[in-house]
């Protein structure tokens, strides 16, 4: 599957990158809504302060901790095997 970004102008769609087939081939169109750029400017949100104390209380780096070293021990066990 490849995917190639393109422009629909109400008529036709023109692509953007170059596309390597040379015969006819099923596609799929997929029409995306349109995103504002500086989202966090038009808004008036700032990303940050958004989610800053986001993961108060919920130990999110013991836990990552602990993940990461099951997944040592995961490894370990697999290669001495």
């Amino acid at each position: 599957m490849l995917t190639v970004e393109g422009i629909y102008d109400g008529k036709k769609i023109e692509p953007l990158n170059a596309i390597p087939f040379k015969k006819k081939k099923k596609v799929v169109i997929t029409f995306l809504d349109e995103v504002l750029e500086n989202t966090n400017l038009e808004l008036g949100i700032d990303p940050i302060g958004a989610l800053r104390g986001c993961s108060r209380d919920s130990n999110l780096t013991k836990k990552m901790l602990e993940s990461r070293r099951e997944d040592i021990e995961l490894e370990q066990r697999k290669w001495r095997k």
